[in-house]
């Protein structure tokens, strides 16, 4: 430069670096007096940016201290500003309450405690009318004292035809104490397991036995009946009743083994004779109607108790009476009919003519196990009474 010109900044090639920091300088002191601008609306993913930072920042901000409880303190130490809580008192442990004592149940005046059978166990076998002594060992289990006023009663049907009441001891029972109590029984005339039961019964005849004091103690057989024939109506047939005439007016009375010419009608036994099937019979019980248009003859036999397995069984026909040992005209119809409480059933009816041949009857009486009944054997003429010489042949009950 030389000295005696004044200092001025032009441009020159020579000084590049010298003008650049010159418009840098310039453009800084215009920035000063410049408005100032407005700050740019955040994007979309500004805001994602900045939450994120945030996030951050939460997260790496100062965990506030926590506090432990002093032993033995129930409240709980806070900081400035956050609400006090006061911790729940400790839980007392419960107290154990004893249970009250049971109360004894009064124990009753009459009560009885079954022992055991002395005599005569549950089915023992027994004949239909067998009379025997059947005797029980009994407690006393109530808290009263049974005296001679204390009787053993039947409790329902009485099938062992026992005493109503009879007196259990002389002296006197203490509760606790054991007493035989016996009676005497019959069994019954009914075949197979028979049952009947008993109590005790205290001064003023109330009942009272087994339990809670309701349930009966018992006797128990086992009633064996024979088998075979148990009624042959041949050995029966004179006391049976004879009646003849029509069928709604039997008013005529016959005598067994009256004449055979009889017109009211003839009821006997006959043995050796012919038979319409061409044989000799045994014995036989014939029965001719009344000489009369439709006449009839009955006979009415004596009581039978029916057993399980009863049957009543004959052969019916005729005597050959006619030329050749024929039957004629012989035309009948047997009936079997029995009688109970003063009403009459009929059981079977047959038609019979004479052909020859001797109808077999067989008829099944087990729906009327245990019932007492009479047979009634009847013989009614079809018709006028032509060779009507009826017979029975073995009629009997059977099982």
């Amino acid at each position: 430069m030389h000295p005696n010109k004044p200092f001025a900044l032009l441009p020159t090639r020579k000084h590049p670096q010298f003008l650049l920091a010159a418009w840098l300088m310039i453009t800084l002191l215009s920035a000063c007096n410049l408005p100032a601008r407005r700050t740019p609306t955040a994007s979309g993913v500004d805001l994602i940016y900045t939450a994120a930072a945030q996030t951050v920042e939460a997260q790496t901000s100062p965990i506030p201290p926590t506090f432990t409880p002093i032993p033995g303190s129930t409240t709980i130490p806070t900081q400035p500003g956050l609400p006090t809580t006061q911790a729940p008192p400790p839980t007392q442990p419960a107290t154990a309450t004893n249970p009250p004592p049971a109360t004894a149940t009064p124990l009753p005046c009459d009560r009885v405690r079954f022992i055991s059978d002395v005599t005569i166990p549950d089915n023992t076998e027994m004949d239909p009318g067998e009379v025997f002594v059947k005797t029980w060992r009994l407690q006393n289990a109530g808290s009263c004292t049974w005296n001679s006023a204390y009787t053993l009663v039947v409790d329902g049907e009485n099938i062992f035809n026992a005493p109503l009441a009879s007196p259990i001891t002389a002296g006197s029972v203490a509760p606790g104490a054991n007493i035989d109590v016996s009676v005497t029984l019959t069994a019954p005339s009914l075949a197979g397991q028979q049952r009947g039961n008993f109590k005790l019964a205290n001064a003023s005849g109330q009942r009272f036995a087994l339990g809670d004091g309701t349930k009966p103690f018992w006797a128990q057989v086992k009633v064996v009946v024979p088998g075979g024939i148990v009624l042959d109506f041949i050995n029966k047939a004179s006391q049976a009743e004879w009646k003849s005439g029509q069928i709604n007016n039997m008013n005529t009375l016959l005598v067994f083994g009256g004449d055979d010419a009889d017109p009211n009608g003839v009821a006997k036994i006959k043995e050796g004779v012919k038979l319409e099937n061409g044989a000799t019979s045994g014995k036989i019980l014939l029965t001719v109607p009344k000489h009369e248009n439709n006449g009839v003859i009955a006979g009415t036999f004596p009581a039978h108790l029916v057993q399980a397995g009863d049957h009543f069984r004959a052969r019916v026909g005729f005597i050959a009476t006619g030329p050749g040992n024929t039957c004629g005209l012989g035309d009948v119809i047997f009936q079997v009919y029995y009688l109970e409480a003063g009403s009459t059933h009929p059981l079977m009816e047959w038609h019979e003519i004479c052909d020859g041949k001797l109808g077999p009857l067989d008829i099944d009486l087990s729906s009327l196990k245990g019932k007492t009944i009479q047979i009634i054997l009847i013989v009614k003429a079809a018709g006028p009474v032509l060779d009507d010489w009826a017979i029975w042949n073995s009629p009997r009950i059977e099982r």
